[in-house]
């Protein structure tokens, strides 16, 4: 293997490898990146066998070959480096030899038939969507994930097809049993979807990072068990969760009793200052909504008292709830507009939130007893 690469398309490359490269398992491979000479160029690839990247690079391949290498050293190294050419050649004892302006480098390697092969993926249906509305739906969605893997069927997000009156629909819905979140984005083409379809957490953080750039058609694609995401030089594969995603439309809200209407900013900037007091996870804060204002307080023994109002538009009668301010704050992070509509049925029901300008997303946060 021999190849020289433009320093930045190889550290763009290999930066997007970072987050699937798995550090710390029993298999050292699996922190490893294979790298591929070519015909048509330098191919990366990454994986963790539930998780993959394979991304082709642009470079003058005098010498075809493949090695695999510690992504994370071959990274730092391609980053530091200043001149714009990189010279790569596969030296004696499985090394990769690395040489810039006057920078040189040997490294130790693993031949490619020790590195983890990417399944075969039998598509079973193949749509596109654009890459913001696949960053929407994680984003909109992947903070809810149960982080308890105990819960297993809470572990991914599900994915299910919305068809009605406004059209065929991708929604992505997740939860961790205390609140909900869901978001639906349109696409082109036909996707198999089953009931038993959750997207784990690590390969949602990694489409998050890794769908970045111009906001070009991803083909989308469900095979086995698996999900395939490819755009032009890139290919995502994703392992996806056997689990039993529970009934969430049993805990939607079935009745509207009070509706807020309030500022996202003014709300996101109180919710920030009752925080600082507020270092229990699961401690309830006080919500008193009434005619025009909305009261937050909160009465620590140890770390103090806080109280604040915000300005609110209600219609129904007044009413007090318990919110865990975090639920909030992850929902107002989310959300495209400038107001978010908070729909209440009574003091323990579930609380309804929403951009009232869009449809494509609705969350749901059980409330919590006040002390």
């Amino acid at each position: 293997m021999e190849l020289y690469i433009d320093r930045n398309e190889l550290s763009r490359g290999l930066a997007r490898v970072q987050g699937v490269v798995e550090r710390r398992s029993t298999s050292p491979v699996l922190s490893h990146v294979l790298l591929a000479a070519g015909e048509d160029g330098l191919r990366v690839t990454a994986t963790d066998t539930e998780v993959a990247f394979i991304g082709d690079l642009s470079a003058n391949v005098e010498k075809k070959g493949e090695l695999a290498v510690d992504a994370n050293n071959l990274f730092q190294i391609i980053r530091s480096l200043t001149e714009p050419t990189v010279h790569m050649t596969l030296g004696a004892g499985q090394r990769l030899e690395i040489k810039s302006g006057q920078s040189f480098f040997r490294l130790p390697g693993v031949s490619a038939e020790e590195y983890p092969a990417i399944p075969a993926f039998n598509a079973q249906g193949v749509a596109t969507m654009n890459t913001s509305v696949i960053r929407r739906l994680v984003e909109q969605s992947n903070f809810a994930v149960a982080t308890d893997d105990s819960r297993y069927g809470l572990n991914g997000a599900h994915v299910e097809e919305v068809n009605d009156e406004d059209g065929r629909r991708l929604r992505m819905v997740a939860t961790d049993g205390h609140r909900l979140s869901a978001s639906e984005g349109t696409y082109e083409g036909d996707l198999a979807i089953t009931p038993r379809m959750l997207i784990p957490r690590k390969a949602l953080n990694v489409m998050r990072k890794l769908l970045d750039g111009h906001d070009e058609g991803v083909e989308m694609a469900f095979g086995e068990g698996t999900i395939r995401l490819k755009r032009p030089g890139q290919t995502f594969w994703f392992r996806l969760l056997d689990g039993e995603f529970p009934d969430y439309q049993a805990v939607m809200p079935t009745e509207c009793k009070h509706k807020v209407l309030i500022n996202c900013a003014v709300l996101g900037n109180a919710l920030k200052r009752v925080g600082i007091l507020i270092q229990e996870r699961n401690r309830s804060v006080r919500f008193s909504f009434s005619d025009g204002t909305l009261e937050i307080s909160a009465n620590n023994a140890d770390r103090g008292e806080v109280k604040e109002v915000v300005p609110v538009e209600l219609e129904g009668e007044s009413i007090e709830m318990g919110f865990n301010v975090r639920y909030l704050q992850d929902i107002l992070s989310v959300l495209p507009g400038n107001t978010v509509q908070l729909e209440l049925s009574h003091t323990l029901g579930p609380c309804l939130i929403r951009d009232p300008s869009s449809t494509l997303a609705f969350f749901v946060v059980m409330p919590m007893r006040l002390d």
